[in-house]
């Protein structure tokens, strides 16, 4: 099927390799002209060079590391097409995925459409299937490593993987872009939530396959950015009520985070987090405002797609887990019915 829209294609560079070139020429073998922009992330390299030398590609040059979020701020702001499609470097896009994604996007309902995540090495397994959002604001890929047969409908899911994903020019720029604040992860969690809390539905279309190198750790100061800006994802988009409901839960996770940073060596990058939301109040409380002014439906309209269950796939679990999350259940099926 033919899109309504026109698209434009965001890839966000920053010493990408020739993961760049793979993603471009599947990009190149898609039906229908699409805008392509690359983003080079303030470090050129002979892939930006190669990219530059191909007919339906512009370079949009940011002149420093603006992070995943500015990056894909940069290219949104420097397109043409009535609908945007975020894809990594390291993604292959399947056969008509991008045209899938852009006429998902002409039900008016949906805000937010991602692909299905299939993993590269093993494309019979998913990715993600849609990303699972916690009570906490922990978020994770939703279905990796099962059968790509378990994800064969459109779905509503609870947040959306910026590794692939698309969204109404017009819209993205109503909800503010991706936050440029956080840098790196959880860019895509607030974009979903915003979307969610103008009323729009955020889905899983598998008639988008999308396949990614995925590597849970490749960055080393991941753990600093997940923690700071799980945080920035509670304190702002959830209303004051849904937080003082939530504050024996969020306070256990800070503890629970907390030992395991001292179990795991990274405590370092967990006080920075704390450090970095001290120095930034100001920023903090504007950053909620903003968030909640976009707010047309209530926490409880949108609840059903928090769980208060932890089970991350790619993680190891700590002890103790499975108590926890029943009497995390049992809290928020308490919690829920006060919102």
């Amino acid at each position: 099927m033919v899109p309504a829209f026109s698209v434009s294609v965001v890839v966000v560079a920053h010493r990408a390799g020739a993961a760049l070139g793979r993603c471009l020429d599947s990009l190149e073998q898609q039906d229908g002209e699409l805008e392509i922009l690359v983003v080079d992330n303030g470090a050129e390299g002979d892939e930006i060079e190669e990219a530059a030398g191909r007919r339906r590609v512009r370079i949009v040059g940011t002149g420093e590391n603006l992070g995943f979020a500015g990056g894909c701020n940069a290219g949104a702001w420097a397109s043409r097409g009535e609908v945007l499609v975020f894809l990594n470097p390291d993604t292959v896009a399947g056969d008509g995925a991008i045209d899938a994604l852009a006429v998902t996007l002409e039900d008016p309902t949906i805000g937010v459409a991602m692909a299905r995540l299939r993993l590269m090495d093993s494309p019979t397994l998913l990715n993600s299937r849609g990303n699972v959002l916690h009570v906490a604001g922990f978020a994770w890929v939703g279905g990796h490593g099962e059968p790509v047969e378990t994800a064969p409908e459109l779905v509503d899911v609870p947040s959306a993987s910026g590794a692939a994903l698309a969204v109404r020019a017009d819209l993205f720029r109503e909800l503010g872009g991706f936050t440029e604040e956080l840098f790196l992860y959880g860019e895509d969690v607030e974009l979903a939530w915003r979307a969610r809390l103008r009323g729009l539905r955020v889905v899983m279309n598998p008639r988008a396959d999308v396949f990614h190198e995925y590597e849970f750790a490749r960055n080393d100061s991941k753990r600093y950015f997940l923690e700071r800006n799980r945080l920035v994802f509670v304190l702002s988009a959830f209303s004051w009520r849904t937080l003082a409901l939530l504050w024996p839960v969020l306070v256990a996770a800070e503890m629970g985070t907390s030992v395991l940073a001292v179990r795991d060596r990274w405590l370092r990058q967990k006080a920075a987090a704390w450090g970095w939301l001290a120095r930034h109040v100001r920023w903090l409380a504007r950053h909620r405002r903003e968030t909640q002014a976009l707010r047309r439906v209530r926490d409880r309209e949108i609840a059903a797609y928090l769980t208060p269950v932890l089970d991350p796939a790619v993680v190891a679990h700590p002890g103790g887990l499975g108590a926890m999350n029943r009497l995390m259940s049992a809290y928020w099926a308490v919690a829920r019915r006060a919102l």
